[in-house]
């Protein structure tokens, strides 16, 4: 079973101890690592949420829970659960799994982003428009992310993806936050855990295809 949080990043700092009383020690290396404020609290928030949420599904208590990364630097829950992070603008949020890997990725539309350039990068040429190149990207971002034998994005140029109605990918809008999940079922949403959390429409299933 699957279950996922979108929420404000404000609100996941609100609701949040101060990191030193729970951070594991190399969470705590991290964090300190990076040089802007805005990168520590995108990381407090995204390792909270993931605790919040696991605690929502039954893995223990959040301020207890340890959470580790692979060499890739994905973020590892404790056996058998499985999580993703993502943020993206005002936004972080996340999956975990009670059984398989899954996937999460959220992108807010930037009027300074270089979308098109962005898309020749990934091999999505010919791109439309800006929602076709946020679907294409969100959706590989996720695959990504619950695939551990892909090293990085550029191994995914060129993959385009289908409409399918038992593919294993969701994707969908709000307003400019585009969202993909990547599982093996469609993810309980839990609105409820913060202020301000999302409640995403069933979205849109897809199967990847191979590369162009």
């Amino acid at each position: 079973m699957n279950w996922a949080c979108i929420a404000p990043q404000t609100s996941v700092l609100a609701a949040c101890p101060a990191p030193a009383g729970w951070f594991s020690p190399d969470e705590q290396a991290r964090c300190a690592r990076f040089t802007a404020e805005r990168r520590q609290r995108e990381f407090a928030a995204g390792r909270w949420l993931a605790r919040l949420l696991l605690a929502r599904a039954g893995a223990g208590e959040p301020a207890i829970l340890r959470l580790t990364q692979d060499g890739a630097g994905r973020c590892l829950a404790p056996e058998p659960w499985r999580l993703s992070i993502s943020h993206s603008g005002a936004w972080v949020g996340v999956v975990v799994s009670d059984d398989v890997p899954v996937g999460l990725d959220l992108q807010v539309e930037s009027p300074t982003r270089d979308w098109s350039a962005m898309a020749t990068f990934a091999g999505l040429l010919p791109c439309p428009d800006a929602a076709y190149f946020y679907r294409h990207w969100t959706l590989a971002e996720a695959w990504l992310k619950s695939h551990a034998d892909i090293g990085s994005l550029s191994a995914l140029r060129g993959l385009r993806w289908q409409a399918d109605p038992a593919g294993p990918a969701l994707q969908g809008r709000l307003d400019q936050l585009h969202w993909a999940f990547v599982g093996a079922s469609t993810p309980v949403w839990v609105s409820e855990l913060l202020p301000g959390a999302l409640q995403p429409d069933a979205g849109q299933r897809w199967s990847p295809l191979s590369a162009a």
